[in-house]
């Protein structure tokens, strides 16, 4: 069976992120290494131009996490605690964080992208004469 075969079955026809069922495509999640189904999601193009784009975020449209981040599939699962990161300027986006439990090696694979990391790492400390130390 071919990779979209594969997904169109696991997610009925649908976004694996927000339940749309037009202009459907294969996304890889990064950083991925086998090429199995376990490490793709089928998403639509306004999910896609978003996660690819984020100028192009609209936060109301994330909304839809709130279901797909208790999905069974890790690469949702890691998907939706992405973009949750993203948006953790937005309330809800934080509370949805908070709820949402990722096991040690799904965390891992959430926080592998060097986005994420140099997220993480994004406290500067400036001096009065603002100096970065």
């Amino acid at each position: 069976m071919s990779l979209k075969k594969a997904l169109q079955t696991r997610s009925e026809s649908k976004c694996e992120l927000c339940a749309a069922t037009e202009s459907l495509a294969v996304y890889a999640v990064p950083p991925s290494s086998n090429g199995s189904a376990d490490e793709h999601l089928l998403i639509c193009a306004t999910c896609c131009e978003q996660i690819e784009n984020q100028e192009k975020i609209a936060a109301n449209h994330w909304r839809c996490l709130n279901d797909s981040m208790w999905s069974p599939v890790p690469a949702v699962q890691v998907m939706a605690w992405r973009m949750l990161k993203r948006l953790s300027n937005e309330g809800w986006s934080r509370d949805l964080l908070d709820m949402l439990y990722l096991d040690e090696k799904t965390q891992a694979w959430a926080e592998a992208t060097s986005e994420e990391k140099s997220r993480a790492g994004d406290v500067k400390h400036i001096d009065s004469n603002g100096s970065v130390y």
